[in-house]
């Protein structure tokens, strides 16, 4: 039976044991989160993660340690702007241009 590692605010920790889904790949915690970074063909990361290790960088979009760092790069190297450039706005057929 797998067991978890559950962090409490006041620094204390408690066991539980039972099947309740994934465990934390970087800890014995729960897997409340997958990393939604793509990795391509329509997929994500998916590796699992508990509170502390997920970083949120939208609204419900969260990403590992790993691919966080890499999306820390690739926004400081100008990527996010240099790709908004290429973003074509949609008109409807008929609309002025």
């Amino acid at each position: 039976m797998p067991c978890y590692i559950h962090k409490a605010k006041d620094g204390g920790a408690m066991f539980i044991c039972g099947d309740l889904g994934p465990h934390c790949a970087d800890c014995s915690g729960f897997g409340d989160y997958l990393c939604d970074y793509p990795v391509g063909d329509g997929k994500a990361c998916d590796r699992p993660m508990c509170g502390d290790h997920a970083t949120e960088i939208a609204p419900e979009v969260h990403y590992c340690a790993g691919h966080m760092k890499l999306w820390e790069e690739f926004r400081a190297s100008g990527g996010v702007q240099r790709e908004l450039e290429n973003v074509v706005p949609f008109r409807r057929k008929g609309e002025d241009q």
